[in-house]
């Protein structure tokens, strides 16, 4: 029988699109500014709201830490 032991995102990129095709989303970038860009808009829009998206999260703009979730895994996997 197999479980699953543990869930993990890695996030490559996103974007920001209206809703309403050629409508003007007002991005500040300013606001932009220092966030990481593999997760940028989900901190930007998360932001607007009042909210705070941690900017340590698994991205692969950090390659380090993607290949030590990936090493960790794998040697799970050999045990």
């Amino acid at each position: 029988m197999w479980l699953i032991s543990e869930m993990h995102a890695v996030n490559e990129s996103d974007t920001l699109e209206p809703a309403v095709p050629g409508t003007d989303l007002s991005v500040d970038p300013e606001a932009l500014k220092g966030l990481r860009h593999s997760y940028r808009f989900l901190a930007y829009t998360r932001a607007l709201v009042g909210t705070e998206v941690s900017q340590d999260l698994l991205g692969i703009d950090r390659p380090e830490n993607v290949d030590a979730l990936y090493a960790a895994a794998n040697e799970w996997m050999r045990s």
